[in-house]
């Protein structure tokens, strides 16, 4: 959060090209972490090694988070690199 903050007030006092540098360690963490998601995406499934007991819920859950990770990603480009 820090590394987009700082970013976003580089870029409004007119440092675009030093955003991007100071912005890129937000953007690779929440990538890592929405790629590690979906890697492991299938130990969440009904019926694996994280849901034994088959649990719809469970698996919903991971969607959704996952979504929510893919979003974070998503905004934190838009944000300095748009």
């Amino acid at each position: 959060m820090l590394s987009v903050s700082v970013a976003l007030l580089a870029m409004f006092f007119g440092y675009g090209q030093q955003a991007k540098y100071i912005g890129a360690p937000a953007l690779i963490l929440s990538g890592l972490v929405a790629l590690g998601h979906v890697v492991t995406l299938d130990e969440d499934a009904p019926g694996e090694w994280s849901n034994p007991d088959g649990s719809k819920s469970t698996w919903r859950h991971s969607l959704i988070e996952l979504s929510i990770k893919i979003l974070v990603f998503i905004a934190v480009f838009i944000a300095i690199y748009a």
